[in-house]
């Protein structure tokens, strides 16, 4: 009826609650940084407060420090986030102005109070009403759709819910974390992409699926079927704000096993193709409904215990964000790296997110420890395919 995402202000709002200082022991190297950021981020955001925290980290090597920023996904997806940084850093390094980026997002417009009289009630439950019923045609379609080119059409790149294949990573991931990190030259994965009449995004998720069916074969796990992968995709208009989360989730099935690297690339951009053909001319309230129908079918397998009876929706996460094209300094200091640091959805113990920063391709990788105990080994199956693909390509790497 129209009251739904209030803002309300804390009256208790405390500062040095949300921002923290750790100082890192000696000798400060990489790994000491990910075992904190991985205990960091295994712990839940206190709903009763704001949903964010800051991290300064000190007592990194060479004489660096890292900077975390926690916040609900619900405030942010990755192009808000992006938008931050960019707010709270500047491109000149005599600059030494200071905007934290906690005080940089947009101050939301003065709003009157909602008019709460029946009448006004009864008409925005009946405008509610008539804008569900529409959605609810756009699902239904979109769902028939799908089926039609699944069964068909015998599109196999469809991927439908609940046809993901078992895997040792779709289980319950409990609050331990594993972080990793690694990164690319930006050229190098658009030229890849580019060889084979492909982008970047396509590359990135063939990297991926290359060095994760790389580390089912390496531990014994034998996959009945392709991978299928959440692919968040952003439905920013030119009228959005800036705000919250406006992101949606695509299935996309992965490539079959092949030799030639080449080949698994050429197969995953046709599931992409695929999966954004079934959803074109619809709304994009109906592909976030269906993309929520979908990722509550995972939701509902861990509340339930299902997930030993059903497939599950998904096996991972790959995102693709863009962020500043150019470098970014605070008070001087150069940002040498923009690594993202994302969420698991349930039944899902790994989310692999890339962003875009200054001419380089940053890679987060976040798992849960149980699941996958050995995640930077994961990451050197990720180097592998990379460097597998530019051979392949006869794309430099240096």
């Amino acid at each position: 009826v129209g009251l739904l995402f209030d803002m309300e202000t804390d009256d208790r709002f405390e500062i040095d609650y949300h921002v923290r200082h750790t100082v890192l022991p000696r000798p400060g190297n990489d790994r000491q940084l990910n075992d904190v950021l991985a205990r960091m981020h295994a712990n839940l955001l206190d709903r009763d407060r704001p949903l964010w925290e800051f991290h300064l980290i000190e007592g990194l090597s060479d004489r660096r420090f890292a900077l975390y920023f926690k916040v609900h996904h619900a405030m942010a997806d990755g192009i808000t986030f992006g938008r931050w940084i960019d707010r709270s850093t500047v491109t000149d390094p005599k600059d030494l102005s200071l905007r934290p980026i906690w005080a940089v997002t947009e101050e939301p417009e003065d709003a009157e109070q909602p008019d709460l009289s029946y009448a006004q009630i009864i008409q925005d439950g009946v405008k509610a009403l008539g804008g569900g019923i529409r959605t609810a045609i756009d699902v239904s379609l979109i769902t028939a759709k799908m089926v039609q080119r699944r069964f068909f059409d015998k599109d196999d790149h469809v991927a439908l819910p609940l046809s993901a294949p078992r895997t040792p990573i779709n289980v319950h991931t409990g609050a331990a974390r594993a972080v990793s990190f690694t990164a690319y030259r930006l050229e190098a994965l658009r030229a890849i992409g580019k060889s084979q009449g492909g982008t970047i995004n396509d590359v990135v998720m063939t990297m991926c699926d290359m060095a994760v069916s790389r580390y089912f074969d390496e531990h014994g796990t034998r996959l009945k079927g392709p991978l299928v992968a959440y692919m968040p995709v952003s439905i920013r208009t030119a009228e959005s704000d800036g705000r919250g989360n406006l992101v949606t989730l695509l299935q996309v099935k992965l490539a079959s096993r092949h030799e030639d690297p080449l080949d698994s690339l050429a197969e995953v951009r046709e599931s992409i193709d695929s999966a954004r053909e079934v959803f074109s001319g619809a709304s994009s309230t109906a592909v976030q409904y269906y993309s929520l129908m979908v990722a509550l079918l995972s939701l509902f397998e861990e509340l339930l215990n299902l997930d030993r009876l059903l497939p599950p929706v998904n096996n991972m996460v790959i995102s693709n964000v863009p962020g500043s094209r150019v470098q970014r300094y605070l008070r001087g200091a150069e940002s040498i790296g923009v690594y993202p640091v994302s969420t698991l959805p349930p039944l899902t113990a790994l989310n692999v997110t890339a962003c875009s920063f200054a001419g380089t391709m940053y890679f987060g990788l976040i798992a849960g420890r149980t699941a996958i105990p050995d995640l930077d080994t994961l990451t050197e199956y990720l180097d592998d395919a990379f460097f597998a693909l530019a051979e392949a390509t006869g794309v430099s790497t240096d």
